[in-house]
């Protein structure tokens, strides 16, 4: 009798701890998950960003700049891994990549116009993107 009340405990403990395992695995899978959309989303604002920079600063001036400029959110597949991270994520962080997407839109906006670098309309939404960026990273972080 002791035998097998000492074997359903055992049986009783390993699936507990079998459980309890998976759970953690998943936990883990999720997270990794998750870093790894977040870090495609985040690489492909900060290429975007890049070309940009570039172009206002003079550095890519060929006739086709401004004209790239005005593509770059295909270019670099902003859209693209922002619905990657929409499947992933929360309706929160969603509204806070479209957020940082209308910055961004706003900000190549400025470049594919011509104004120079310095000016306050160009100097304005790329520093609003950019605050928003860095905003938008702490709570990436703070979801991980």
């Amino acid at each position: 009798m002791s035998t097998a009340i000492g074997g359903l405990i055992a049986l009783g403990s390993s699936f507990l701890v079998d459980r309890h395992r998976s759970r953690r695995d998943r936990e883990l899978n999720k997270r990794s998950e998750l870093r790894s959309a977040y870090a495609a989303f985040l690489q492909a604002t900060a290429e975007a960003s890049e070309i940009l920079w570039n172009i206002s600063q003079g550095h890519d001036n060929d006739e086709t700049a401004r004209a790239r400029a005005l593509t770059v959110l295909r270019d670099s597949s902003v859209l693209a891994r922002r619905f990657e991270l929409s499947l992933v994520t929360s309706d929160e962080m969603t509204v806070s990549t479209s957020q940082l997407i209308k910055l961004l839109i706003a900000y190549r906006d400025a470049v594919g116009r011509g104004i120079p670098y310095n000016d306050e309309e160009l100097s304005r939404p790329r520093k609003e993107f950019n605050r928003e960026r860095e905003r938008l990273i702490r709570v990436m972080r703070e979801t991980l």
